[in-house]
């Protein structure tokens, strides 16, 4: 009889079967998730082992073994129960654009909580009931557009791809500051003052002019802000992608032309 606990991806799927294991003096899947998660939000990904989570927990690393099958699997399932949409984000929107404009700013909000979920490799959250759900509230934005469905996952995964480099962008920001490089909320004008010692006019014009403008010491602005300015530009791109689309669709199609005269 094989009593290994299921793997993660079967665990996500199989939630609330026999096959699950019962809590057992206090210890349980959920406890166990929830501990890793607390963990990662404070000391990162990298903080996260069988043996960290046990000794927060009060137990034995073998323990932990009973609920999960490995570091791996216990990293997918921290993944999912981190990436749950909120509540009430299958509401529809009344257009597509203020759809995919929620759709982005829920994920990077939960993405500033958790900023180590962007750490989870692509392939392996790929199958999670969180992953695709996210994807299909995001193609319901979109049902009702020109789109064909081949562009409109092109278009989620271009807006993913955003967020998701917002979120590493921030990561290592925070990364700098735990390691007392600088601190995080004065990571502009740091990065300001790095420019202004190494780039000369000569070697670099156009970007010497950039950092004589100033952009670079200003500190504590609006990250949010600067978020929804690149969603802004995306959709912008979409919106005019969409125009396309309707205006292909509409043109009449054009017969075979004359022959030419030899």
């Amino acid at each position: 009889m094989n009593d290994r606990p299921p793997s993660g991806l079967e665990r996500l799927w199989r939630a609330g079967t026999a096959s699950d294991r019962e809590p057992r003096l206090g210890l349980s899947l959920e406890r166990i998730i929830e501990s890793a998660i607390e963990l990662a939000d404070s000391d990162g990904l990298g903080a996260v082992s069988m043996k960290r989570v046990a000794e927060r927990l009060g137990f034995t690393t073998m323990s932990l073994y009973r609920y999960v099958a490995s570091k791996d699997d216990l990293l997918l399932l921290m993944h999912d129960a981190a990436w749950q949409p909120p509540p009430g984000l299958d509401t529809p929107c009344e257009d597509w654009r203020s759809g995919l404009e929620r759709w982005c700013r829920e994920q990077h909000v939960i993405m500033q909580r958790h900023p180590w979920l962007e750490q989870i490799r692509i392939t392996d959250r790929a199958g999670t009931p969180s992953q695709l759900t996210w994807m299909d509230l995001g193609l319901r934005t979109l049902a009702d557009t020109p789109l064909t469905e081949h562009l409109k996952a092109e278009v989620l995964l271009l807006l993913s791809g955003y967020v998701f480099w917002e979120a590493r962008f921030a990561g290592d920001i925070e990364h700098a500051a735990r390691q007392g490089v600088f601190s995080a909320d004065h990571a502009a004008e740091a990065y300001g003052e790095l420019l202004n010692a190494l780039v000369d006019a000569e070697r670099f014009p156009a970007l010497r002019r950039t950092v004589e403008a100033g952009i670079f010491d200003v500190s504590g602005g609006n990250p949010y802000a600067e978020f929804a300015f690149g969603v802004d530009l995306i959709l912008d791109g979409i919106d005019c992608l969409m125009g396309r689309q309707t205006t292909d669709s509409a043109s009449p199609r054009r017969g075979p032309g004359p022959a030419r005269e030899g």
